[in-house]
């Protein structure tokens, strides 16, 4: 048997980074919204503890504004954000209390009239003559069936997509590999100050890695900014290789800080050759790095200054999947796009997380960098860019809009989308252009693009690079 849900305006699949903040903003423009989220909580990798980058430019312009804005400006309220800080690695960087972010944005969903469907995994979707007319899905009770006007696709991983027959592609064109996959946790109980004095008396433990574009921090930067985040300590992990302490293939621990708190989160565990929209692969991904993270963490007790009495705290729900699958979108943003900051006439937000490619193998040739041992190529954006509209818009597929980490982009150029700060601008412009389709009977594809524009700037959303706040 089946439950027959009445229909929606605007459904939204996948309650992480992009989708709470795209229901918010559907709720908000006037649609009947409903949420479906696989866990009891919304805000998936935002609740992992990695500082934001990408707020700013990395020449101190705003790109981050409307819903995920204000979710920030709450956080200050509540004392749980650092100040907004430029970067000389990152271009941005402010760190956060990622317990206090899942119960506000919570509570904004709620004030916003959002209604929920928890603990509930998308089936298939129901499709005619290439419109999507709703999901199905399977839930505790049973499988239900959930008609829409509108379906936000924010499952990272272009599920409804995919299910519906829009045309996607997975990982890099060559070859299909895909960036690695990784699990964040946090430790408590951590002497940061010693950590700091070390990195002080060791500053080649925190140097500019190869293949990235930025410049060197330095110990009064280290000390003057609310929440420091570096990689590094290269020689330790060295050391503990050398001694059958560590064999994670990753040469770098990557540390977020938090000015006034003993707690910092990690950014170390890998894992390569695993496809997150393959359930053997996922398994196989959550068991090497749960064990990569207890692995870090005693190394962590044993090497590093500071970390002498810290204590495991916790770990997100899930690993971290960098990508999979890009839909075929009306336009695909591509990497010179994003490094010259270009503008688009259809541009409904902007993006400023650094061109962050993880490699996907070992040795592996990035933006013409070679890197290896886990390598990351990591490019600073100067400049922030727009995102077009296009790019949200699958090509072929009504009733169907993407957000998050699966919009319409090369594989290089998802190394700046997939930030968080970039997932709740396209959140925010798939929310709005939805309730506005229903709102005016027409195909997402088909709304009037000014009068969207119009809507995001009442809205708060940064469109153009006018607002130098650093």
């Amino acid at each position: 048997m089946y439950k027959l849900h009445h229909e929606y305006d605007v459904v939204v699949a996948g309650g992480g980074t992009a989708g709470s903040i795209a229901a918010i903003a559907a709720a908000r423009t006037g649609a009947y919204t409903l949420l479906v989220e696989q866990y009891g909580d919304l805000g998936g990798m935002l609740n992992c503890g990695m500082g934001f980058k990408g707020v700013t430019d990395g020449e101190g312009y705003l790109a981050l504004g409307g819903i995920g804005g204000e979710l920030l400006a709450r956080l200050k309220k509540e004392g749980a954000i650092t100040d907004y800080s430029l970067d000389p690695l990152f271009g941005s960087i402010t760190t956060h209390d990622p317990e206090m972010l899942r119960y506000l944005l919570l509570e904004m969903a709620v004030e916003a009239g959002v209604n929920f469907l928890f603990h509930a995994y998308i089936s298939d979707v129901l499709v005619h003559d290439r419109t999507v007319k709703g999901l199905v899905v399977q839930t505790k009770s049973g499988r239900e069936i959930i008609p829409s006007k509108v379906v936000i696709d924010a499952t990272g991983d272009a599920d409804v997509a995919a299910l519906a027959g829009a045309e996607f592609i997975k990982g890099r064109p060559e070859d299909g590999k895909m960036q690695p996959m990784t699990r964040m946790f946090r430790v408590t109980n951590v002497d940061v100050e010693k950590l700091f004095a070390y990195l002080e008396a060791n500053p080649d433990e925190m140097g500019v890695p190869e293949g990235w574009s930025g410049s060197r921090w330095t110990p009064e930067h280290m000390r003057k900014t609310p929440g420091f985040n570096f990689e590094g300590l290269t020689r330790i992990i060295s050391r503990a290789r050398e001694a059958g302490d560590y064999t994670i293939p990753r040469d770098r621990i990557g540390i977020d800080t938090m000015r006034g708190r003993n707690e910092v989160t990690i950014n170390v565990t890998r894992i390569h050759g695993v496809d997150g929209t393959n359930s053997e692969d996922l398994s196989r991904a959550e068991v090497e790095l749960q064990q990569q993270v207890i692995q870090a963490y005693r190394l962590l007790v044993k090497y590093v200054p500071g970390f002498e009495k810290a204590k495991l705290a916790n770990a997100p729900y899930q690993v971290g999947v960098r990508e999979t699958r890009h839909v075929i979108g009306e336009y695909i943003l591509n990497k010179e796009d994003i490094l010259t900051g270009r503008d688009f006439k259809d541009g409904i937000g902007r993006g400023a997380y650094p061109l962050d490619i993880h490699d996907p193998g070992a040795n592996e040739v990035v933006l013409n960098q070679r890197v290896g041992g886990g390598g990351v190529t990591l490019w600073v954006i100067k400049k922030s860019y727009a995102i077009p509209y296009r790019c949200l818009v699958p090509k072929y597929t009504n009733g169907l809009l993407v957000a998050g980490r699966a919009i319409s982009v090369t594989h290089e150029a998802a190394g700046s989308v997939r930030g968080q700060a970039v997932c709740m601008v396209t959140g925010h412009a798939a929310g709005t252009a939805a309730a506005l389709a229903t709102q005016k009977k027409v195909e997402p594809r088909n709304i009037a693009i000014d009068e969207l524009q119009q809507l995001l700037l009442k809205q708060g959303v940064v469109l153009k690079r006018n607002q130098k706040i650093l």
